[in-house]
């Protein structure tokens, strides 16, 4: 396979950028598990409608069910990132697959709404952030640059993961019930999986090799596990002093908030509209096709032009196409505000893994990423319970999407008072003083770097 990659690099001039690498191995991977983690919290309205008629819940009491599993992501995602940090992204992820395949089992075998929330609330909730908040910081370890590509193919599959998910599941409910439906997504999940996680590697050095995008002349950067603990919480501090760290804290919140009452509400909205259930789902499965584009395109453009101005558009974006929805009545009306409304979404949370880079540089961003989706969970938890909410008391989805437009809105003013990402916020992450090939054989891979490689620049 890698003489076919290297074949592939001469025969058009892959110079830079090369596929013989085990970095594309690790994006694909992350893939995987983005696309099996996110899918089934995507996918969330798909079972609003099939709980109801079987249960006679209420969609505000169920809506309750996704709230809370945002909530405990939320607040489990520091903690995985440190994780994720201090032990490595692989042993973080087991421990996730094994709650993925509990909380899958329990929810699919749910007879009263306790259960629900603590099977889908709790146990998945945990799953949610040992899964999907390592995996991007280990993606960028593996990346000395280019980041902006290999996060924007990781992204793809949070679009690609739910396009897929959610039609299954709309088939499965149609055919063998939402429990068995459950049942089967559970177990095919739970093994891939674990079947990825045979191939995962947390960093270059567990791998024995360096970073993409690593040039001859450049001291290699180590931020795996336990190495350079000391280290990696003294500019973690200096991560914790910048009013940037705050900011995209508070920039997911509101983002989150907007497109989660979309994603959440969509199917329900449509269906009070008069569309069929699996036409209904085809609107939020055309959101997710879509928004691949996008999901592509922030990170790549991020890192060549500013990342303030990508993630501007996309909120901005995000939140007046909301306002399509106030006249939509028809499959053609929601068809259109999928399209449009997808594009800018696509973009919305993708660059963040750039943006972190630009502030922080090489520092290891698995706490400064958890502390992020920790806003980003209280976001989606407030955003999903808003449309059972509204429709509760008012009958219809009206406030809802008001609502959604105001978030995000709010959203694209707080990314103008970001600070400029030309200018690196804390001092660069230490080098090595031995060159990549010097490394192997050197006793300073395993100590702390020394003071003065502080203040060279990381490239």
């Amino acid at each position: 396979m890698q003489n076919v990659a290297l074949w592939f690099d001469k025969k058009f001039g892959l110079e830079e950028h090369t596929i013989a690498h085990y970095a594309w191995v690790i994006v694909a991977i992350a893939g995987v598990v983005q696309m099996v983690g996110a899918a089934i919290r995507m996918a969330f309205g798909v079972l609003i409608d099939p709980l109801v008629e079987a249960f006679g819940w209420t969609p505000g009491s169920i809506g309750l069910a996704y709230a809370l599993m945002s909530i405990v992501t939320a607040l489990a995602s520091p903690m995985a990132g440190w994780l994720g940090n201090r032990f490595g992204a692989r042993k973080t992820m087991m421990v996730g697959t094994v709650l993925f395949f509990i909380g899958m089992m329990w929810t699919s075998q749910t007879k009263e709404i306790w259960e629900l929330y603590v099977a889908y609330g709790i146990v998945f909730g945990i799953s949610q952030a040992l899964l999907l908040v390592p995996v991007v910081p280990a993606v960028a370890a593996w990346f000395r640059r280019h980041l902006g590509l290999g996060t924007g193919i990781m992204m793809v599959s949070w679009s690609l993961g739910p396009a897929l998910v959610v039609q299954a599941l709309a088939v499965l409910f149609a055919t063998v019930g939402w429990s068995q439906a459950f049942m089967v997504v559970g177990v095919v999940g739970t093994a891939t999986l674990l079947l990825i996680m045979l191939f995962f590697r947390n960093t270059p050095e567990d791998a024995g090799k360096i970073a993409y995008g690593t040039k001859p002349n450049d001291n290699p950067l180590i931020t795996s596990g336990n190495v350079f603990v000391t280290t990696q919480k003294e500019f973690q501090g200096f991560v914790y002093k910048t009013n940037a760290f705050w900011n995209l804290i508070n920039i997911h919140f509101l983002g989150c908030v907007g497109h989660a009452v979309i994603l959440v509400g969509i199917i329900p909205l449509g269906i009070s509209k008069g569309l069929g259930p699996l036409t209904a789902a085809g609107v939020l499965t055309t959101i997710s096709i879509i928004s691949v584009s996008t999901r592509f395109l922030a990170p790549v453009l991020s890192e060549r032009m500013s990342p303030k101005a990508v993630m501007f558009m996309s909120f901005f974006g995000q939140g007046v196409g909301v306002f399509l929805l106030l006249t939509a009545d028809s499959t053609l009306d929601f068809y259109i505000f999928a399209v449009v409304w997808a594009i800018p979404y696509g973009g919305e949370g993708t660059a963040f893994p750039v943006l972190i880079r630009k502030y922080f540089g090489h520092t290891p961003m698995g706490t400064t990423y958890g502390w992020q989706l920790l806003g980003a969970g209280l976001g989606m938890a407030l955003g999903g319970v808003i449309p059972g909410m509204v429709f509760d008391i008012t009958g219809t989805y009206t406030w809802a999407i008001i609502l959604s437009a105001a978030f995000s809105l709010m959203g694209s003013l707080s990314i103008v008072l970001l600070e400029n990402t030309r200018r690196q916020l804390i001092p660069n992450w230490p080098e090595m003083e031995e060159k990549p090939a010097e490394m192997s054989s050197s006793p300073a891979a395993s100590a702390e770097p020394s003071p003065a490689a502080e203040d060279r620049s990381n490239g």
